[in-house]
C-alpha cells in the first residue's frame, strides 16, 4: 500500500494526475487568518471528494481556510494558488484562491469576516464558476445579503 501511494505522490508532484488522485493532506496556515478558519481539516475522502461537491454543498466550505481549499484543489490535481486581496474600496482582508484547469469553478473568496458584511470572526466564502456565476456563502449576520449578486446560501441556519 506505502508503494503504490509513494508512486501516486510522485506523479502527482510531477504534474500528472493520471490514475488514482492522491489523499488531501493537511496544510499550513500561510497568512494572517483569524481564529474561525482552518489551516487544515481531517477530510473523509479525498480532495478530489471535496472539490467535487463544492458546488452541489457549498456550505462544505465553512470554516475553511483559504490555503486548506488551495491544498484542496492541489490534491485534486488542479493547480491552485492563494493571493491577497488588493482591491480598492474593500477591506482587503480577503483571500482569493485562484483556480486553474477546474472545468467549473475558477476563484474562491475567502473573508475572515470584519468591515461592511460581518463582524469579526463571521467569516464568508464567494465562489465564482463558470456555470452559475457567483454563490456566496454566508452567516446569519451577514449585513447586505439582499444586494448580492448570485445565489446566497447561509451556513448557520
Amino acid at each position: 500500500m506505502r508503494a503504490h501511494e509513494d508512486a501516486t505522490a510522485a506523479r502527482f508532484d510531477a504534474g500528472r494526475v493520471d490514475g488514482p488522485r492522491p489523499a488531501a493532506v493537511g496544510g499550513t496556515s500561510r497568512g494572517n487568518e483569524g481564529p474561525e478558519l482552518s489551516a487544515a481539516r481531517p477530510e473523509s475522502g479525498t480532495g478530489a471528494d471535496f472539490v467535487d461537491n463544492i458546488v452541489s454543498n457549498p456550505q462544505s466550505l465553512n470554516g475553511r481556510s483559504a490555503q486548506d481549499i488551495a491544498d484542496q484543489f492541489e490534491a485534486a490535481g488542479y493547480r491552485a494558488h492563494v493571493e491577497q486581496s488588493t482591491k480598492r474600496g474593500t477591506s482587503q482582508r480577503a483571500q482569493q484562491v485562484r483556480i486553474e484547469g477546474h472545468p467549473e469553478i475558477t476563484n474562491i473568496q475567502v473573508h475572515p469576516g470584519g468591515g461592511r458584511h460581518t463582524p469579526d470572526g463571521s467569516p464568508y466564502w464567494k465562489i465564482s464558476t463558470s456555470t452559475q456565476g457567483k454563490t456566496w456563502v454566508i452567516p446569519r449576520d451577514f449585513r447586505g445579503a439582499d444586494e448580492l449578486g448570485g445565489n446566497v446560501v447561509r451556513y448557520d441556519e
